[in-house]
C-alpha cells in the first residue's frame, strides 16, 4: 500500500529532471517503505528494478536478464538477447544503453553486492566515472542497514566514496502522518492510537497490522502483536539489528536496552552494563553518528557543543518498546509470558506518557505562540525538569505535558508548579504557561485566563 510521500517523490522527479546522468541513495530502516517509494516513482517511467538478493551472481544475472528483456522489449531488436556473464557487463550495458534514452535503475537492497560480489564497487566506480557524462542513467541504490549504506559511499578508504550526487533519508511517518495512514485504513480511537504509536512509531509496515489485529482494545492488540507466542513483531528487533551491527550487536543491544530502561547518561550506561566509560563512549558516538538509533540530547537552554548535561535516547518508538518490553524480559517471555504481560499492562502508561512528551514538542513547533522560536525542547537541572520549552530573544512558552485527564483544578495546580520552576530557567523575556493533557477540562476558561491550552483533540485537529 503506498501512501504520502508527495515530499519524496517530488524531490526523486526533480533528481530524473536534471539532463545527464545521476546516482542517487535512498537509504533508511527496514519496512519504512523505500521499495513501495521507488515501485511508485518507477510507474510512470522507463526503468529496472533489481532487488539484490543474497545469492550466487550468475541467478541474479539470469533474473535481471529476464527483467531487461521484458521491460525495454520495445528498445532492442528481436534478434538481440541480453546476456551477462558479470555484474560489470550489465552496468556497462545500461550506461550505455541510457546513451540513447532516459533510463532509471533501482539495486534495492544495495549493500547486500558485498556478500554477492565484494570486488564489485570498484568497477562499478569506475564503470560510472568512465561512462557517466555520456549516458542519461538515473541509477538508485536503495540500502536497509544505515550502517552499512553510509560506509560503502562516506568512508573515503571505500571505491564508491564521493560518487553518490544525491541522498534521501526515507524516515518513517511523524505522528500526524502516522495517524492519517492508519485513519484511511480503520476506525482507531484517537488515544489508542497514542498508544499505538508509542510501540510502533511511524513504521508503515507495523502500522498495516492494526486492521488486522486491532479489535477496539489497544492493549490486548499490542499483546497479540508482540506477546504472544506467535506474535509477528516479537522477534523483529532481533531480526532487524543483528544484521546492522553483526558479531558486535550484544555489546550495541546491551546500551539500547539500558537506555530503554531510563539509563540515558553515559555514566549511568556504564554502570548498568559494565562496560568501561571508553567503550561506552565509542559505541555512543556509533549509534548516535553511524547508526542513527540514538539521539543525544541536552537541556534546551544549554549549548550543545560546551555543555556536559547529556542525555541519550532512542531514536525511534519502535525500538525503544521493543528493548524495554520485549528483549528486556526475553527469559520471562518464555518461562512465563501471561506474568511478562501484565507487568507490561502496569507500566504500559507510563512509557505512553514518555511519548507523549515527544509529540507534544512537536506539536508545539506546529503552533502559532505569537513568536517563531529559536529553539523547542526539554530542558532539565538537579532534579527539575520542564517538558517543553520554547524560546526567541523576547518570549519564553513553558509547557508541562500530562497524558492523563486534567480537571480544571488540576490544571490549575500543574501551571502553578510550572511558574515555580520558571524561576530556575537562565532565560528573560515575556513567559507564557501553558498544559497540554490526554484530554483537559475548561480550556476555554483556562484560555481567557491567558494560558496555553491543549488536549489530544487539539494535537489530532
Amino acid at each position: 500500500m503506498f501512501y504520502d510521500r508527495e515530499r519524496e517523490l517530488g524531490k526523486l522527479n526533480e533528481v530524473y529532471s536534471f539532463p545527464g546522468s545521476s546516482f542517487l541513495v535512498i537509504y533508511g530502516r527496514r519496512r519504512v517503505g523505500k521499495t513501495a517509494l521507488v515501485r511508485e516513482f518507477l510507474k510512470d517511467k522507463s526503468g529496472l528494478y533489481f532487488f539484490v538478493g543474497e545469492k550466487d551472481e550468475k541467478l541474479l544475472l539470469e533474473e535481471w536478464s529476464r527483467e531487461i528483456v521484458e521491460r525495454l522489449s520495445d528498445y532492442l531488436p528481436s534478434y538481440v538477447k541480453p546476456r551477462f556473464s558479470s555484474l560489470e557487463e550489465l552496468v556497462g550495458f545500461l550506461l550505455d544503453f541510457s546513451r540513447e534514452r532516459r533510463l532509471v535503475v533501482v539495486f534495492d537492497e544495495f549493500q547486500n553486492f558485498k556478500a554477492v560480489k565484494p570486488s564489485f564497487f570498484s568497477p562499478l566506480q569506475e564503470l560510472w566515472d568512465e561512462k557517466k557524462d555520456g549516458s542519461n542513467l538515473m541509477l538508485i541504490a536503495v540500502g536497509s542497514y544505515v550502517g552499512m549504506i553510509k560506509r560503502i559511499f562516506m568512508d573515503r578508504k571505500e571505491p564508491l566514496f564521493g560518487r553518490a550526487d544525491e541522498w534521501m533519508k526515507l524516515k518513517p511517518f511523524d505522528f500526524w502522518r502516522a495517524y492519517g495512514f492508519v485513519r484511511s485504513m480503520a476506525d482507531v480511537n484517537p488515544r489508542h492510537f497514542v498508544e499505538f504509536y508509542s510501540a510502533l512509531g511511524g513504521m508503515p509496515r507495523y502500522l498495516l497490522y492494526l486492521p488486522r489485529y486491532y479489535r477496539g482494545d489497544s492493549v490486548e492488540t499490542l499483546g497479540r502483536l508482540f506477546f504472544d507466542e506467535f506474535a509477528p513483531l516479537r522477534e523483529e528487533g532481533l531480526n532487524v539489528l543483528k544484521l546492522e551491527f553483526g558479531r558486535f550487536y550484544r555489546s550495541y543491544f546491551s546500551i539500547l536496552e539500558a537506555v530503554s530502561l531510563g539509563y540515558v547518561t553515559p555514566k549511568e550506561i556504564s554502570d548498568k552494563t559494565g562496560m568501561k566509560p571508553l567503550t561506552v563512549s565509542k559505541y555512543l558516538s556509533e549509534l548516535t553518528n553511524h547508526y542513527e538509533y540514538l539521539v543525544r540530547e541536552v537541556p534546551v537552554t544549554e549549548n550543545p557543543l560546551k555543555t556536559r548535561k547529556v542525555a541519550y535516547k532512542i531514536s525511534d518508538e519502535f525500538f525503544s518498546f521493543w528493548f524495554r518490553f520485549i528483549y528486556h524480559n526475553y527469559t520471562a517471555l518464555e518461562e512465563n509470558p501471561d506474568r511478562v504481560f501484565e507487568r507490561f499492562r502496569a507500566e504500559f502508561p507510563a512509557f505512553v506518557g514518555e511519548t507523549y512528551e515527544r509529540i507534544a514538542r512537536e506539536f508545539v513547533k506546529r503552533l502559532d505562540l505569537g513568536f517563531k522560536p529559536e529553539r523547542v525542547g526539554r530542558w532539565w537541572h538537579r532534579g527539575e525538569e520542564i517538558d517543553v520549552v520554547a524560546y526567541d530573544r523576547k518570549n519564553v512558552a513553558l509547557f508541562e505535558v500530562k497524558w492523563k485527564n486534567l480537571s480544571q483544578r488540576d490544571a490549575k495546580r500543574v501551571l502553578k508548579a510550572l511558574e515555580k520552576k520558571a524561576e530556575l530557567l537562565p532565560l528573560r523575556g515575556n513567559y507564557r504557561f501553558g498544559v497540554i493533557a490526554g484530554k483537559l477540562e475548561d480550556k476555554d476558561w483556562l484560555r481567557k485566563e491567558g494560558f496555553l491550552a491543549f488536549d489530544l483533540e487539539d494535537i489530532i485537529r
